[in-house]
């Protein structure tokens, strides 16, 4: 089995074609790459504008049935976007083989692995998108799993690649790490107050510092993806208290305050983004205990959760699904970690995606059905396909802008963050020209609604709503 340091090298050196050619021998895959002529890449999906595409053979001891397509892209179209193209491509095909896709873009320093899920309506990528310049302990673990079991059928090999690939690896582990480092926080804790508010306000902290994780995978934490980590070494240099000296004045004095209105200590933060939510603002239970977490606590957590995971700013969707923590999970942690008898009391539980997914496409089914439209021509449009009469194109687009969405337990926003989303696709689908983060805010506006009894769930719901229409 590979070591984490030599899968870590494979994956920040993987800015060449060579060096792609290199993770799929990593994988098994043997021989030398063989180019793709012009027709076999028209017949794959795959655009002129990549630079080279080429055809890796896996063993042929194993069912000859695995192939690697290697790709070294240009600027331009983002990663996810050019293989979710693919996929769907050789989805629709019915081809015996079984794909990885490799693809390297260097204008963003990004290399993806990916393999293709076909047991889902539309063909899904599930992958490995990583920066090469900051490639993290999760990132070297998930291609060293990928390494492994070599000697097992080609068959086999897919399914455990599709079962690494899947969220659901990297979901248990961190969920654990960060239960034990709000455990950890909370036993820490500076000040007189009981184990109950001790357990809140650790997990009021984690949030903010899980959702500032996001904010840093987009460089939007003064242009640094090591923001609180190279925060948290200078204020040690300079005696410590991490607490006072730098999250205070972050969360209270910058991420909830306009640019404008900032004092000298908040701006001395660098470029940090105005949040128009309350997750940044101190609740009640922070007035009434005061309490501090010790540096130990805080760096422990930055340590074991910020730095050792992947995040991605950016949702699961039908289409792709990533080995990173993504804000659903954040949803999900606070969810999970919220004391028993609470969620007993207020029936706060995680609803799974594929869930989400299925009631939202049934509840838009309806709606669209109900306001007059053939229900043929709303089945293919969820499916993705426009109608081919532009009148009834434009009678849907219209419909869907009237239509509003209310879910009366939102917590923090699994249904309404997914269909905002959708909303937002069908529109384009339908013709609308304008880019998707203003097609986003304009549903968001007038289409989205939520409420909730916890306002922490809110907070987060508020937050991944901004996040969606922002991430573009």
């Amino acid at each position: 089995m590979l070591s984490r340091r030599s899968c870590g090298e494979l994956l920040a050196g993987a800015h060449s074609f060579a060096s792609l050619a290199a993770i799929a021998r990593a994988l098994g895959f043997v021989g030398s790459p063989e180019p793709l002529d012009r027709r076999t890449r028209r017949e794959l999906g795959i655009a002129d504008d990549c630079v080279r595409a080429s055809i890796q053979r896996g063993r042929s001891s194993g069912g000859g049935t695995l192939r690697a397509l290697l790709l070294d892209v240009a600027p331009g179209q983002p990663l996810r976007d050019r293989l979710t193209k693919i996929a769907q491509r050789l989805g629709r095909r019915g081809s015996p083989l079984l794909w990885l896709l490799c693809a390297a873009a260097r204008d963003r320093a990004q290399v993806a692995i990916g393999v293709i899920d076909l047991a889902t309506p539309r063909a899904r990528v599930r992958a490995l998108l990583c920066d090469s310049r900051h490639v993290t302990e999760s990132d070297a673990d998930t291609l060293a799993a990928l390494a492994a079991g070599a000697e097992a059928d080609d068959d086999a090999r897919y399914a455990r690649w599709l079962e690494i690939l899947g969220r659901e690896a990297v979901t248990q582990r961190f969920f654990t790490a960060v239960a034990r480092q709000v455990e950890l926080l909370a036993s820490r804790a500076l000040g007189g107050a009981s184990d109950a508010v001790h357990n809140e306000v650790a997990l009021i902290y984690a949030t903010r510092l899980l959702f500032l994780g996001f904010l840093e995978s987009k460089g939007w934490l003064d242009g640094n993806r090591s923001y609180l980590v190279d925060q948290y070494a200078a204020c040690m240099l300079k005696g410590g208290r991490f607490h006072e000296r730098v999250l205070l004045p972050l969360f209270f004095g910058t991420l909830n305050t306009r640019q404008a209105a900032r004092a000298a200590t908040a701006r001395s933060l660098g470029r940090i983004p105005f949040l128009n939510g309350g997750l940044f603002a101190r609740s009640a239970v922070e007035k009434r205990s005061r309490l501090r977490f010790s540096d130990e606590a805080i760096g422990a957590f930055l340590d074991e959760v910020l730095t050792r995971y992947r995040f991605t700013a950016r949702e699961e969707s039908t289409e792709w699904s990533e080995v990173a923590i993504d804000p659903e999970m954040l949803g999900k942690a606070f969810e999970s970690l919220m004391a028993a008898t609470s969620r007993r009391g207020s029936g706060a539980y995680y609803t799974p995606h594929v869930l989400v997914a299925h009631v939202s496409d049934t509840a838009l089914q309806y709606a669209l059905r109900g306001l007059g439209s053939d229900a043929s021509v709303v089945e293919s449009l969820l499916r993705g396909e426009p109608p081919a009469n532009p009148r009834h194109a434009a009678e849907l687009r219209t419909r869907i802008a009237s239509l509003r969405v209310l879910d009366p337990a939102c917590g923090s926003g699994a249904f309404l963050v997914h269909v905002l989303e959708r909303l937002a696709e069908l529109s384009i689908t339908l013709g609308d020209q304008r880019p998707r983060d203003l097609v986003r805010r304009s549903v968001l506006a007038s289409c989205i609604f939520g409420v909730d009894v916890n306002p922490t769930a809110v907070w987060l719901c508020e937050l991944r709503l901004w996040l969606s229409c922002v991430i573009d």
